[in-house]
């Protein structure tokens, strides 16, 4: 049968790199005209901080406000984007963000053409929300999602190359590594973690002194301890908003404080339970659900997590309902979120609401929590699983 215009045009990956382009461009001038770049201008100090031997960790607040989270190789990194022209640096970084997430979306194995539109549809707007930040989640998202591409491939050495890439950039994404246990070249993976591992460690040798880079990491470990820690009950007083998290979830409804410790492993054991369903592991649904599990995972159980890196947990929410049997009870789910994660953190959703109820009460955060919790049922206790 003859393709209609419109399947035509959504079967076609052209169409989804123009998008993606158009939007990179179209994102990076505007918070270039705006003058709201903050976080790529601490990204871009941080290369001249590492040559000069300066500690990344310092406030900067002659040159940006907030402080440099990442480690010395992604300062490394930030180079090229040092040297160019402000607008076009800019440019380039969006562009870098949005074709990652292009790239991700568009080799997904097995992925027919109604299934990308979906994710597509329920990932742009969240998509345009993080680019708008200038920060690095749609990147590692990004990069979460094209380590599975390549673990479907059988490519253990490339799965690996992108969880430590993203892993060099949030250590959180060392939970996609999980995913390893699905696919046969166990040792390879494990191997190519540990090669990849000591050239991103080792990187930034290229322009300064070993003993300086181990001071860089001393730096960098003191910095995630400092930040991680908080107070006893997991939520960072240094937070202006409550955390998009379980944590943050439980404490403003709830008022419990558990120690974040001891939500986040129980988090981890619910995460990996799933793996004990042996004979699952050869059915894609099952393999694409566990992947949307480990993009939430990643957001839900972050103690500091904050909106613009929702574009993580909102692709895993996308790739699950792709995925997903649609009834009433899983269209209400996607409703939810797509209402209260994705429509929230933009002026479509009324101010008043989203300042005064919203944010305070984590509203972003709750639905991703009930499909994490949902995804993790289905895994544990049903069986339909087979791929049509």
């Amino acid at each position: 049968m003859k393709k209609s215009i419109f399947e035509r045009i959504i079967s076609s990956k052209s169409t989804y790199a123009i998008i993606f382009g158009v939007i990179a461009i179209f994102v990076a001038t505007q918070m270039y005209l705006l003058n709201h770049y903050n976080n790529f201008i601490i990204f871009q100090q941080s290369f001249t901080h590492l040559i000069h031997l300066q500690n990344l960790y310092l406030p900067y607040p002659k040159e940006y406000d907030d402080v440099f989270l990442y480690s010395p190789t992604f300062a490394l990194l930030m180079a090229p984007f040092y040297y160019l022209p402000p607008w076009i640096s800019l440019v380039v970084w969006t562009c870098i963000n949005s074709f990652a997430m292009y790239f991700a979306l568009t080799m997904l194995p097995k992925v027919d053409p109604r299934k990308r539109l979906i994710i597509f549809i329920i990932l742009i707007m969240e998509l345009v929300t993080s680019l708008q930040n200038t920060q690095t989640s749609v990147m590692l998202a990004a990069f979460m999602a094209l380590a599975f591409v390549f673990f479907e491939r059988e490519q253990a050495f490339w799965a690996a190359f992108f969880i430590v890439f993203a892993s060099f950039i949030k250590i959180y994404c060392l939970a996609a590594g999980m995913l390893f246990f699905l696919y046969p070249n166990k040792m390879k993976f494990i191997l190519s973690m540990a090669l990849w591992t000591v050239v991103f460690f080792f990187l930034p040798v290229i322009v300064i002194p070993f003993k300086q880079l181990l001071i860089q990491y001393q730096n960098w470990y003191q910095q995630i301890v400092e930040v991680h820690h908080g107070e006893d009950t997991g939520i960072n007083p240094n937070l202006i908003k409550p955390p998009l998290s379980v944590m943050g979830w439980l404490k403003t409804w709830f008022h419990l404080n558990p120690p974040a410790i001891y939500i986040q492993l129980c988090g981890l054991i619910l995460l990996l339970l799933p793996l004990l369903r042996f004979k699952l592991y050869k059915e894609l649904r099952f393999r694409y659900f566990l992947l949307s599990s480990v993009l939430i995972f990643c957001m839900i159980f972050n103690h500091i997590a904050e909106s613009p890196s929702y574009v993580i947990a909102v692709l895993g929410v996308a790739i699950w309902f792709a995925w997903e049997n649609k009834n009433a009870f899983t269209w209400t789910l996607m409703a939810l979120a797509f209402v209260f994660t994705v429509i929230v953190a933009t002026d479509i959703f009324p101010e008043y609401i989203r300042h005064n109820i919203a944010i305070p009460y984590v509203w972003k955060a709750v639905p991703c929590i009930l499909i994490w919790f949902w995804i993790q049922y289905r895994m544990l206790l049903t069986k339909d699983f087979v791929t049509n």
